[in-house]
This record gives C-alpha cells, sequence and structure tokens, in this order.
C-alpha cells in the first residue's frame, strides 16, 4: 500500500471515532438514562427540602409569637412543642438534604467515568495517529510524488493529508477541553463531600436539640403536675436563687480575694482549666445559647458539658470554695470564688466533695457529675463570672 493510501486510513479512522460530533454533544451525558433518572430525584430531594423550609419558617413564627408572651405553663409548653416540631422538620429537611447530596454525588460519579473513558480513548487515538504518521513520515517526497499516476492524484494525496494534520489537532484539542472538564467535576465531587461531613455533623446537633427540647418539656410536665400556680413558684424559686447567687459573689469576692493574696496563693485566674474534659461528648448548650429551651424564662449564663454521670468534676483555678448548696435551678451546685475579681460555679452536680470556706488548687476535685435541679440529663453547668457579672467561659479556659 502506498504512504497515501495509509495517510487515508489513518483519516478515516479519525472520522470514524467521530471526535468533534462526540464532543459536541456535551459527552452525551444529558442523554444518558441513569443520568436522567438522577436528575429527577434531584429535582424531588430539592423540592422537598422547599417545602420543609416552608414549613419551619412557619413554625419559627409560632416560637417568636410565644416567646413576646408572658410565661405561663401552658404556655411554656406550646412553646417547647413548636421548638420540637420545628426541630424535627430541621431534622427531616437535613436528612433529605443528606439524600441530596448523596444523589448528586452518584450522578457527578458517573459523569466523571464518562469523561475518564473519554480522555482514555482519545489518547488512544491520538497514539495511533502519531504512530501512522511516524510510519508514512519514513517515505521519501520524490517517492510520494512519482508514486501518483497523475498530477490530481499527487494534490488530492495532499489535501488527505492536510485533513489528517487538522483531525488530529482537533482530537488533542479536545483532549485538553476532556481533561479540564474532569479538573473541574473532581473539584466538584469534593466540595460536594465536605458538604456531606457538614451536614451530617448538624444533623447530630439536631438530635441532641430534639433530645433536650423533649427533656424540657418533660421536666416541666413533672416538676409542676401541670399546675399554673405549681409553675408560677418554679419561676419564682429560680429567679430568686439566680438574684442570691449575685448578691452574695458581690459581698464574698473582695473577702476571699483579700485571703487569698494574703497567703499568696491566688493563682493565675485570666486562664481556667476545663472542669470537664470537653472532648467526651463535646458542648451541648453556649453561654446565651439562643437553642436552649428554657431560654424564655431566663438566659443561660454557662456552658453545659455533657457526661456520664459521676464522671468527676475538677477545679478551674485555685480559689476557696465561697459555698455549696442545694436550689431548685441548680441542683446542688458549688461556687468557688478566684483571684481578679473572677468565680466560677459548678451545677446539677450528683455529689459534692468540698465544703464551704474550703482551699481548692487548680484540678482539685469538686464533685461529680449529675441531673439535679432544672436538669434534663447528666452534665455539668459551668459558670465564670467577672466581678459577679456572669461572662462567657470560653474567653477564659484553655482551648482544646
Amino acid at each position: 500500500m502506498n504512504p497515501f493510501a495509509h495517510r487515508i486510513m489513518v483519516s478515516l479512522f479519525v472520522s470514524v471515532m467521530g471526535i468533534g460530533p462526540f464532543f459536541s454533544n456535551g459527552f452525551v451525558l444529558a442523554q444518558s438514562a441513569d443520568i436522567d433518572q438522577l436528575s429527577g430525584e434531584i429535582d424531588e430531594k430539592r423540592s422537598a427540602i422547599d417545602q420543609l423550609n416552608r414549613q419551619i419558617d412557619s413554625y419559627k413564627d409560632k416560637i417568636e409569637n410565644l416567646q413576646a408572651q408572658e410565661a405561663t405553663f401552658y404556655g411554656e409548653i406550646d412553646l417547647l412543642e413548636n421548638r420540637i416540631a420545628k426541630t424535627e422538620l430541621d431534622i427531616e429537611a437535613t436528612e433529605t438534604s443528606i439524600d441530596l447530596v448523596n444523589i448528586e454525588l452518584t450522578a457527578l460519579e458517573n459523569e466523571i467515568k464518562i469523561v475518564q473513558e473519554t480522555l482514555e480513548r482519545q489518547r488512544k487515538l491520538i497514539a495511533e495517529v502519531l504512530r501512522q504518521i511516524q510510519v508514512e513520515d519514513t517515505a521519501v517526497p520524490m517517492q510520494l510524488f512519482f508514486g501518483n499516476d497523475s498530477f490530481s492524484q499527487f494534490f488530492d494525496s495532499l489535501e488527505r493529508l492536510e485533513n489528517v494534520s487538522e483531525d488530529l489537532q482537533k482530537t488533542v484539542d479536545q483532549a485538553r477541553v476532556t481533561k479540564v472538564s474532569l479538573e473541574e467535576k473532581l473539584g466538584n465531587e469534593e466540595q460536594k463531600k465536605e458538604q456531606l461531613i457538614t451536614l451530617e455533623s448538624n444533623l447530630e446537633k439536631d438530635l441532641d436539640q430534639l433530645s433536650e427540647e423533649t427533656g424540657a418539656k418533660e421536666f416541666l410536665i413533672v416538676q409542676t403536675q401541670q399546675s399554673e400556680a405549681a409553675f408560677q413558684q418554679l419561676l419564682q424559686e429560680v429567679r430568686q436563687e439566680q438574684t442570691y447567687i449575685n448578691q452574695q459573689i458581690i459581698f464574698l469576692q473582695q473577702e476571699i480575694e483579700g485571703r487569698l493574696s494574703a497567703n499568696d496563693q491566688g493563682g493565675d485566674s485570666s486562664v481556667l482549666s476545663w472542669p470537664v474534659n470537653p472532648t467526651l461528648r463535646g458542648i451541648s448548650a453556649y453561654f446565651h445559647d439562643p437553642t436552649y429551651p428554657f431560654r424564655h424564662l431566663f438566659e443561660h449564663s454557662g456552658l453545659d458539658l455533657p457526661a456520664a454521670s459521676g464522671t468527676l468534676v475538677l477545679s478551674a483555678a485555685t480559689g476557696y470554695v465561697a459555698w455549696t448548696k442545694n436550689g431548685r435551678l441548680y441542683g446542688n451546685y458549688v461556687m468557688v470564688i478566684h483571684a481578679s475579681g473572677v468565680s466560677t460555679l459548678y451545677a446539677h452536680l450528683s455529689r459534692i466533695d468540698v465544703v464551704a470556706d474550703q482551699f481548692v488548687a487548680r484540678g482539685d476535685q469538686i464533685g461529680a457529675v449529675g441531673s439535679t435541679g432544672l436538669s434534663t440529663g447528666p452534665h455539668l453547668h459551668f459558670e465564670v463570672r467577672k466581678n459577679g457579672i456572669p461572662t462567657n467561659p470560653l474567653d477564659y479556659l484553655i482551648s482544646y
């Protein structure tokens, strides 16, 4: 076979492969039955999420209206029930979003597979074209000239040679486009995976919030026996307890700080140690947490650290125990006064292991985690006060 016959075969080979039309249709991905099915599922999930978000907004409005009303037993129960319903919808919306991301990941992985296969076909095609050209390039120009029966055949062969070169360039260009498309899709896949991790983390928080709200509702029912008078009595006792603590701290702070200074036992209270290891179960409620179940009744003035009942509670810094008490709000609790106007409170303890006026060093045992007082489960409620005023404990605690 003469050299130009080979070149014609190469040209036909490129044309048969249909590289141009293949890419002009967007890899034919949109016409794939699997992709169409996944696209339909994606649309359904997005529609479901939109509907859930509208329901969530409706519950938000109800909650805001209830919070604006004066606290009553049935009003508080209604408020908690609306919060529970909203949180259940939050969970459903998050689960649906997780399903959506999983479907989108499947669709992306299918597209990536098709792009990879296309890129591999292009690579093989380019290699074959180059191999054919290398074979033909061994021919001598004069042989090519005299190997044709006429000038017309010669120029026809030259034209076909130019077509082969153009098709090869197109193939190389399309390979570059395919590579860029693949890199973009891989980047999108990584983003989807990160989004999935965030959604799963949010789901865990929503489940914890649902447990807190359900526990708060059950607690109020048990504590008041669904009596408005008992509810108002509980509310009064809780507020009186908060007032008492505020007054006593201011009264004792100067005296105890003087004692710490005289005995050179003040230590550094600007940085506090964690009274319970936060890596055990994290933080279930933050300072002035908007999701706190009883926020309608009073602000959450510390951190809640969930832990198994009986987990040891340690002093956050050197100081003196101002008092140990049992109250309606805090249950069994301990107040420790440190240097520089700082004091710490440890509440809902199952037991207390210190006594009033006792010196404690950083890390000394204060008591054990429990669920006494206004509590929906075993945890330590930890407060930090500066000159008697509650402040965010995270501003003082060592980073973990």
